[in-house]
């Protein structure tokens, strides 16, 4: 019988597996993919947050601020491509102000550690490319950028150096409840384990169903990003957001740690059946949102993606494009 069976193996299931392979525990995932990291942690923002969002007093700013000071640590540690360089949320009139204070109240109440609030002159001179619509900013010196499948692949291949058993292309199909734990079906066997760990990303919900009454249903948001070229990627220093509206967090504009730019996402509906083809469309709305903030970028699409996903949606696919949008 296994002491912990772990469902998922993205940057969640991957993190879970580290952590509890320094226990003698005998530990196995069950990732449904052919290989870790395949679904929302392979393609996203790569954005590790401060923690000004979550509403204070949540479990959710608790880890999100602790969480983002592990990360530094554990790249450190596995030699994870990793950068802290900050990120700014922009302020692009008078009237986004007071936003970006619930913002920075939000952030001292997490202790979101050197958050502060910029004037347009203090904004500008830390990225000079902004537009000079800038009213202020909210400065947080604590988030970074990192390589999110590279993170999920260095805490996997640990956990499993240690003893964790990986099992790929498992998915696990029914729960049920026994005398002395859960029995997990799988495609090579009914498996015992005395805990569950729920890490299965943006099926969680299924899973969790299979185990105990309807509680949560996840509702999947396509997103799709422009990744540019290294050419851009100096174009700004810090990730760049806008302030949150109904759509989410905005469209960013981000440096990468291999060294391009992102920009990006939209925010649409739910995904169509994979193999469909990609518009340029959502594409041109994320360009004329990013030209806002930064008006000197070119952008020279190399990968778009499409994404089902939560609030930090699940890049899938990966087209190449042609499309040049110059803002």
């Amino acid at each position: 019988m296994l002491d912990v069976a772990i469902i998922g193996c993205g940057v969640v299931g991957a993190a879970a597996a580290y952590e509890l392979s320094h226990y003698p525990l005998h530990t196995a995932i069950f990732e449904a993919e052919n290989d870790v990291a395949d679904c929302t942690t392979k393609a996203n923002s790569a954005i590790l947050h401060a923690g000004y969002d979550p509403e204070p007093g949540t479990r959710m700013a608790r880890l999100n601020v602790e969480g983002v000071a592990l990360a530094k640590e554990i790249c450190a540690r596995l030699d994870v491509p990793y950068r802290q360089c900050g990120s700014l949320v922009l302020a692009l009139s008078p009237a986004e102000l007071p936003h970006l204070q619930k913002l920075y109240e939000n952030g001292i109440a997490n202790g979101v550690p050197g958050i502060r609030l910029l004037s347009a002159e203090e904004t500008r001179a830390m990225e000079p490319g902004l537009s000079p619509e800038v009213a202020g900013a909210l400065y947080a010196p604590s988030a970074a950028i990192v390589s999110p499948w590279e993170y999920a692949l260095a805490m996997a291949e640990v956990a499993v150096r240690n003893g964790v058993e990986l099992h790929l292309s498992s998915p696990v199909t029914c729960i049920q409840k026994t005398a002395s734990g859960w029995a997990l079906t799988t495609p090579s066997g009914v498996v015992e384990a005395r805990y569950v760990v729920n890490a299965a990303g943006i099926r969680a919900d299924a899973v969790h169903d299979m185990a105990a009454p309807h509680r949560f249903t996840i509702q999947p948001t396509r997103g799709e990003y422009y990744l540019l070229d290294k050419s851009e990627g100096m174009r700004v220093q810090h990730v760049i957001f806008q302030c949150p509206n109904e759509n989410g967090k905005g469209v960013l504009v981000a440096p990468t740690v291999h060294g391009n730019l992102i920009v990006g996402p939209n925010a649409e509906p739910p995904a169509p059946p994979p193999g469909w083809p990609l518009s340029a469309r959502p594409h041109a709305a994320a360009c004329r949102t990013s030209a806002s903030a930064s008006p000197s970028a070119t952008l020279q699409a190399s990968a778009p993606m499409w994404t089902p996903g939560i609030s930090s949606s699940a890049r899938r696919k990966v087209h190449p494009a042609s499309s040049t949008w110059p803002v």
